[in-house]
C-alpha cells in the first residue's frame, strides 16, 4: 500500500522551498580602501531582511572592473575611479540610472620619516629637504585634488618634478618607506585602515584647499544585477544616515547636495 506524506512534512517542505525562493544574495564589488567598513555596513544592511545574504568582493577597482568585464556574477560595483564606471557606461556593463555618489574624500600628508614633522602642515612641502612627495597618479580620482592643493600653496608649477605619480596609494606609501620619497599625499581613509595604525604620522588637509576638486566615491549596479532589487536597495542604502554614521569616522565626508545620483 503506498502511504501519503503527512501533512507536517508537506509544511515542511513548502517552508524549505518558500525559504529558497526568498532568500537572495547580493555580491558586491567594493575596492580596498572600505574593507574596514564592510563588516558594519553589512550588519545594518541586512538588518531589516534576515532572509537575505550580503557578500562582498574586495580588490582594487581596476582589478574589480576586469572581474566584471569577465562576466563574474557582481552586482554592484563601488569605485572612486569615475573613469572605470564611464567605460563600463559605454561598454554596457552598468545601469545608467543607477549611478549614486554615496561620499566624497578627504586628504592628508604624510610620512613615516622621522626627520619630517607634519604638524607644520603644507609648508613643510616647501622644505628643500622634501626631494619627492609621493602620490597617486591620473588613474585615481585623488590626482585632481592633490594637484589643488600644490596650486593653493603656490607650487603647481613645481608640482610635476616633485610627484612619483604612484599608481595606487600603497604604492605612494611604499615610496615613503623606501626613502623614494619624503611624503605624501594620501586619502584620509588609507591613513585610518587598521593596518595603517601606528605607521607615520599625518596632516589633516583643510577641504577648503580643494574644495572644487572633491574626490568621489559612487556605486553602480551591473548589468548582471539588473534585475535583482536588492542591488537597488544597497544603493540607495548607502547614501542613509546609517550608512554614514559607518563611512564617516573612517575618513569618508557626505557627497555634496545635487552630486549624489543621476535621474
Amino acid at each position: 500500500m503506498r502511504l501519503l506524506p503527512s501533512l507536517s512534512a508537506l509544511l515542511a517542505a513548502a517552508a524549505v522551498a518558500s525559504s529558497s525562493a526568498h532568500c537572495a544574495e547580493l555580491v558586491v564589488g567594493a575596492p580596498s580602501e572600505l574593507a574596514d567598513c564592510i563588516e558594519g555596513l553589512s550588519s545594518a544592511f541586512l538588518s531589516g531582511d534576515k532572509s537575505d545574504r550580503l557578500r562582498f568582493v574586495i580588490a582594487p577597482s581596476a582589478s574589480l572592473y576586469e572581474k566584471i568585464g569577465a562576466g563574474e556574477p557582481i552586482d554592484v560595483y563601488m569605485s572612486s575611479h569615475m573613469g572605470l564606471q564611464a567605460q563600463m557606461l559605454s561598454d554596457g556593463k552598468m545601469v545608467y540610472n543607477s549611478w549614486t555618489m554615496y561620499a566624497t574624500g578627504r586628504l592628508v600628508l604624510w610620512t613615516a620619516d622621522k626627520r619630517f614633522d607634519v604638524t607644520k602642515g603644507l609648508g613643510l612641502l616647501s622644505d628643500p629637504s622634501v626631494k619627492k612627495v609621493a602620490t597617486v597618479n591620473a588613474s585615481s580620482a585623488y590626482l585632481m585634488p592633490t594637484l589643488a592643493v600644490f596650486d593653493r600653496v603656490g607650487m603647481l608649477d613645481r608640482s610635476a618634478s616633485l610627484r612619483t605619480d604612484s599608481g595606487s596609494m600603497q604604492e605612494a606609501i611604499k615610496m615613503v618607506q623606501a626613502g623614494k620619497a619624503q611624503v605624501a599625499i594620501l586619502s584620509y581613509e588609507t591613513v585610518l585602515a587598521s593596518s595603517m595604525r601606528g605607521v607615520g604620522k599625518y596632516y589633516l588637509i583643510p577641504e577648503s584647499f580643494y574644495k572644487d576638486a572633491l574626490p568621489g566615491h559612487a556605486a553602480v549596479v551591473t548589468v548582471h544585477g539588473a534585475n535583482t532589487p536588492l542591488a537597488y536597495r544597497f544603493i540607495q542604502f548607502l547614501k542613509t544616515p546609517q550608512a554614514q554614521a559607518i563611512l564617516i569616522p573612517k575618513g569618508f565626508m557626505k557627497p555634496p547636495p545635487g552630486s549624489v545620483d543621476v535621474r
